[in-house]
Formats: C-alpha cells, sequence, structure tokens
C-alpha cells in the first residue's frame, strides 16, 4: 500500500512499506529534454553526470567509494521527461547512503576542473552512442515523428552543447526545474513512513528550493509523418516505424499494451514468428509503446542485413495487415495474460517499483493504482483490441533506418 505526504513546500514523498530484506529510493526530478531548448539540449543528463562529481561535503571519490563501502547499489539516468537518482541499501545502511544521495544531488559545487573532466567522459558517450547504431536509430524515430524539438530531441545533446555549458548555465537550470514541487521522492522495501520522513526532513528539505518549476517550453507532439534514413558503414541496417498511440494519462493506453504484445513482444509474438522464425531475416524484431502525458506512439524495430531490410520491412506491413484481419481467441488471452502477470511481476520488484510509484506521480498528480489497472486488464475485450490494431495506419507512420547505402522504403 503506497502511502504519501505532501510537504508544504511542494516536495513529495511516498512510501511503499513491504516484506523485504532492503531498502530501495529514488530521487526523481521532473526535467528531461524536454525541458531544454536548442542551446540548453544536454544539460539535464550533463547536470545527472557532474552531480556526481563532488559537493560541499564530499569529493567524487568520496561519493563512489563511501556508497560502495556501504554496499549499496545506486546509479542514476535521464529521459526525455525525468531525471532519476536512485539506490538500494542495507536497512541499517540506508540513512548513510540517503544522506550522501541527498547530499550530491543538492549540494553539489560543480568545480570547474571536476566538470571539464566530466564533459570529456559525455563527448566520449556521445560517439560511443554514435557507434551503437540502433540508438541512433531510436533517436533518428523520434526526431522522424516529432520533428527538431521537444520528444524528437536527443537526450545527450550535441558535443558542442555540452562543451558549452558554464557553472552559471548549471545553476540557472536547477533554480528553475530541481524545486521542491518538481520533485518526489519515494521509498520501498523495509521502511515505514515515519523512518522515510525523518530522513527528508534531516537531508533534503533544508537544502532543497522552494518555489515554482519553469513551465516545459512549448514544443511539437504531431506525427510528421517523415522518413529519415543515415548512412553508416556498417553490416546491419536498422529500421524503426513510429505509429500514433495513447498517451499515459489515455485510459486506452492498456488496449494498446496489448495490440502492442500481439504484434512483437515474446518469443509467440507475429512480428518474431513471422521475421525471425518464418523469414528468417532478424536476430532482434519486436514492438514497444512509448508514452509521455501529451503523447505517445507504438514502435516497431527490427535490426536485418543491408541487402533485406526492403524485405524486412515489407514483411512488417505484412504482419500488421494480417494482425488486421482478425486475431484469435487464444492470442489474445495468451497476451492478456501475459500483461497481466508481467505487471504483478513488476510489483515483487522495490527498485522498479519505487521509480514507477515517482514518475507515476510526477507527471500526473495522482498515486500510481495498481489494482486499478488489473481491474482495466481484466475487462478489455478482443474487439477493442483488434480497433486498436485496426487504427494502425501506413499512412499516419513515421519511419527511420540506419544502414549502409539506406534508401527510401516503399510501402
Amino acid at each position: 500500500m503506497a502511502e504519501l505526504k505532501k510537504y508544504e513546500n511542494g516536495l513529495s514523498l511516498i512510501v511503499l512499506e513491504e516484506p523485504a530484506l532492503s531498502v530501495t529510493f529514488a530521487i526523481m526530478v521532473g526535467t528531461g529534454c524536454i525541458n531544454e531548448t536548442e542551446k540548453t539540449n544536454g544539460i539535464s543528463h550533463y547536470i545527472e553526470h557532474v552531480n556526481f562529481k563532488g559537493t560541499k561535503n564530499l569529493t567524487s571519490f568520496d561519493i563512489s567509494n563511501k556508497l560502495e563501502f556501504l554496499g549499496s547499489q545506486y546509479n542514476a539516468y535521464t529521459s526525455m521527461d525525468t531525471t532519476c537518482y536512485h539506490a538500494q541499501a542495507l536497512p541499517e545502511n540506508t540513512e548513510k547512503t540517503f544522506a550522501i544521495m541527498s547530499d550530491m544531488v543538492f549540494n553539489s559545487t560543480y568545480l570547474d576542473e571536476e566538470t571539464a573532466k566530466e564533459k570529456g567522459v559525455i563527448v566520449e558517450e556521445i560517439n560511443m552512442s554514435e557507434d551503437m547504431p540502433d540508438d541512433v536509430c531510436r533517436e533518428l524515430i523520434a526526431n522522424a515523428y516529432y520533428g527538431n524539438d521537444g520528444y524528437g530531441r536527443s537526450i545527450l545533446g550535441t558535443k558542442e552543447n555540452v562543451l558549452s555549458f558554464t557553472k552559471q548555465d548549471v545553476l540557472n537550470y536547477l533554480n528553475d526545474n530541481y524545486v521542491a514541487s518538481n520533485i518526489v521522492i519515494t521509498f520501498g522495501g523495509k521502511i515505514t513512513m515515519s523512518e522515510a520522513e525523518k530522513l527528508v526532513e534531516k537531508y533534503v528539505l533544508p537544502f532543497v528550493k522552494t518555489g515554482a518549476k519553469k513551465p516545459v517550453p512549448k514544443h511539437n507532439v504531431e506525427n510528421k509523418k517523415q522518413f529519415l534514413c543515415k548512412n553508416k558503414e556498417i553490416e546491419q541496417s536498422h529500421l524503426f516505424l513510429a505509429f500514433p498511440s495513447h498517451n499515459i494519462l489515455d485510459e486506452n493506453k492498456i488496449t494498446s499494451d496489448i495490440a502492442d504484445s500481439i504484434l512483437g513482444s515474446g518469443m509467440s509474438s507475429r512480428l518474431f514468428m513471422k521475421v525471425r522464425e518464418e523469414l528468417g531475416l532478424a536476430y532482434s524484431v519486436y514492438s514497444m509503446c512509448a508514452r509521455y502525458v501529451d503523447t505517445g506512439t507504438l514502435n516497431i524495430y527490427a535490426g536485418v542485413s543491408n541487402e533485406n531490410a526492403e524485405l524486412c520491412f515489407n514483411a512488417i506491413m505484412e504482419t500488421i495487415l494480417e494482425a488486421q484481419k482478425g486475431i484469435t481467441n487464444d492470442e489474445f488471452e495468451k497476451v492478456r495474460n501475459q500483461l497481466k502477470a508481467g505487471s504483478m511481476f513488476s510489483q515483487e520488484r522495490s527498485a522498479v517499483k519505487v521509480r514507477l510509484y515517482a514518475k507515476y506521480y510526477l507527471l500526473t498528480g495522482e498515486l500510481y493504482n495498481f489494482d486499478e489497472k488489473i481491474k482495466i486488464i481484466d475487462t478489455i475485450t478482443k474487439d477493442k483490441v483488434q480497433d486498436a490494431l485496426n487504427a494502425l495506419d501506413f499512412k499516419n507512420m513515421s519511419t527511420a533506418i540506419v544502414g549502409n547505402g539506406v534508401k527510401p522504403l516503399k510501402i
């Protein structure tokens, strides 16, 4: 059972107390590349990195050394709309772990010598991403669908932007976004609400900024229906398709989750059976939904040899058309059971739960309701799922391909 506490300064605390051998927590901030401009693109991810580089109390070595000495597992990530710092600790080491992570988020010093080194690290991360064509294609499909701003931007940003960021740029961005009303802290596992409150009141409230979050810049969420390609001297072509789908607030999103699973989730999905098992065209082929507060897409991916890219593309089209002719009762029940089981299994993983509850509350202002989700899954009919599959219109499809000598693909 999730417990929620809202502080006067706007900070939110969620506690998921349950029998466990550890405590997991997340400090989640409602900022990502959708909060950025063309000039500041990449700064959310940059701040996530440099927050590990030293505070008023700890050096960068102290942060990693002390956390590892405690046996705690820790990390951070940046997404399109959130930045998250998370850790898992033994119950007896929870306070020390939370103290270090909180200090890192709210008291970093951003010393020039440390941030200069980290800029080099991020530039190498960008270089590494360029050497991972599936990542390149994933960014390209977002750009094809949304255009050059908002969800179409890169989380990592550009090398030029990263190298140009100053301490003042960081402080300005923190003042606009790292404010109490834009932060949710979630604890899960062997911890009570009263114990969590003491930690937050000791290590967060005295240091977190108070104030209203700067509004998210206006950006395009409409489907651009573009075909984008990028030539790289690689052995495979990487193909992504994107169709309009539901946002995270839409009550029909679970219906499209089931449709997505029928197409490309698991080794018995239609795409896997057609593209990999029957035709032997790809090792990796799948579909997935990407959802945000105001938009969403259903994406299909395949990695295939350059000479078979068009053949694979046509096979994906045929698979969608076949699904639109009608799905079976067994197929529907199988995938609905998979979705239900997967949702239940995720509730047994504290690390997944604390981030899920934090992000959902941060973006919607509502507590995630697991029981309600299960009820909705049980009420969905095969006809509704068929309607979701039939709504996949090739005229509304955006396409991206990365490979050697790629060319436009014809529907």
